[in-house]
């Protein structure tokens, strides 16, 4: 079968500056074709294509018996807008009789927004079983369909929902190791890779442990299989694990980080990790490997929003975390939810208190992001009757009756004026990472706090 694997245009079109390879399309697209299937991969967003574009392609160079449209799958880089794109692609492929297919946690959460988009088939959940068995009945037979768990349709002016896909693909099956499908010069001079998915956490604002169903890994081996390939057959210098949560199972990651030194293989890496799977000989051993950065999702310095919104770690032990491991050598970036619920004047100055005491390399300043499946969401929904989720905004979604959102953006600007004082660069802007020179400051060094999504791989040479 001929199948087009699309990420779709984003509203506005993300930033090539900072982007790099969707890994999760990318292994998408290596699945299928290990199922012997004729797959063409078009990246809308980095190509800045419109849908008139997508139309264009079809008919001049692959005209395809089916699309996937991958939305809010591992990495959630679209607006809520980008969801009119969708629907108008689905409505023109539609004309060319090209059956479309939707993944990510927007159609699995949210089955019937196929009423709204079109799609004709929407799979919930993990993807692989699903739609290796979508391709064995047939895409145009419904009977056989709907047979298939794991997925909706509509079926008669209807929208069915089959029984739950509870089957878990094995992760050491998906190798991904080609990327020549691809144009690597799309992107940063950074891999990315997945080698787990999934986490131990259940934090409130996050769906990653319900969406994959807990945690599970690739075998220490095939983890090191790929990053040799990289570093062999596209000369990479640097790969971002950018799974949810790398470090859950320790033994691994060691295992990991021998192999990568019994092979001698030169590369800088980073990773994103949660505080309590923290190990002080583990990461010894990772920045031996070549592990530079890792990104700790702090979220507040107040351990009274951490326990409401269930982080589970300790305030005074994430501190001492990010001190050995800057010790170790790592380049350390951290995010902070300035508006969790629940926090109050004090807590957001003992966040600004965490922060200026364990000066991360790197910070990144979210407000709270509105994700289907979390409880959060289900909350809010329930509560204010907001229309659907947001993902990215610009200021407090939430007016919280005991600390207003005026008084929090002037604490926001104290906490700003502090980081100056320290000899911090404010990025709000992506284009400040066009030319990274401009945010050393006086001692060579890069730190910043950044109000939109950060590059990465920045001084990881070292």
């Amino acid at each position: 079968m001929k199948i087009l694997v699309i990420n779709p245009p984003n509203i506005p079109f993300s930033e090539q500056k900072i982007l790099i390879e969707p890994i999760d399309i990318v292994t998408l697209v290596a699945y299928l074709q290990s199922l012997n299937q004729n797959v063409k991969f078009l990246d809308m967003d980095c190509k800045k294509l419109n849908n008139d574009d997508l139309i264009d392609y079809v008919k001049d160079k692959f005209m395809p018996d089916m699309v996937i449209i991958s939305y809010d799958y591992h990495i959630p880089l679209h607006t809520q807008e980008a969801l009119t794109n969708i629907a108008t692609i689905c409505k023109k492929l539609r004309e060319y009789h090209i059956k479309t297919i939707m993944i990510g946690k927007t159609v699995t959460y949210q089955p019937n927004i196929i009423c709204k988009l079109h799609f004709d088939i929407g799979i919930i959940g993990e993807v692989e079983n699903p739609i290796k068995k979508i391709l064995e009945v047939g895409i145009h037979h419904k009977e056989e369909l709907l047979k298939v768990n794991g997925i909706v349709m509509e079926n008669n002016g209807k929208v069915v929902i089959t029984d739950e896909n509870q089957e878990k693909y094995n992760l050491d099956n998906l190798l991904v190791l080609s990327r020549d499908f691809i144009d690597l010069n799309d992107y940063i001079d950074v891999r990315s890779i997945l080698t787990s998915r999934g986490c131990m956490n259940q934090c409130d604002f996050c769906p990653s442990y319900h969406y994959w169903g807990g945690w599970r890994g690739k075998s220490a081996e095939n983890v090191v299989t790929e990053i040799e390939y990289l570093v062999k057959h596209y000369h990479t210098k640097k790969i971002i694990f950018l799974d949810d949560n790398a470090t859950v199972d320790k033994k691994r990651m060691q295992e990991i980080s021998h192999g990568i030194l019994k092979k001698k293989i030169e590369v800088r890496m980073g990773c994103l990790a949660s505080i309590h799977t923290y190990d002080k000989e583990t990461f010894e051993l990772m920045y031996q490997a070549g592990f530079r950065w890792v990104h700790f999702g702090i979220e507040s310095g107040s351990q009274k929003v951490l326990d409401h919104n269930h982080k589970n770690f300790k305030v005074e032990y994430a501190k001492q975390v990010i001190k050995e491991v800057k010790q170790i050598g790592f380049r350390v970036r951290t995010s902070f939810i300035y508006d969790l619920p629940t926090t109050t004047k004090e807590d957001m100055k003992q966040t600004i208190d965490f922060i200026l005491e364990t000066e991360p390399d790197e910070i990144r300043g979210h407000f709270l992001a509105l994700r289907l499946g979390t409880k959060i969401y289900d909350k809010q929904i329930q509560e204010n009757k907001l229309p659907s989720q947001y993902i990215h905004h610009d200021k407090p979604l939430l007016e919280n009756k005991t600390y207003s959102n005026e008084e929090m953006l002037k604490d926001i600007q104290v906490l700003i004026q502090k980081l100056k004082e320290k000899d911090y660069k404010i990025v709000r802007e992506v284009s400040a990472w066009e030319d990274l020179e401009k945010l050393r400051n006086k001692e060579g060094k890069i730190k910043f706090l950044s109000f939109c999504p950060s590059k990465y791989g920045i001084d990881w040479e070292k």
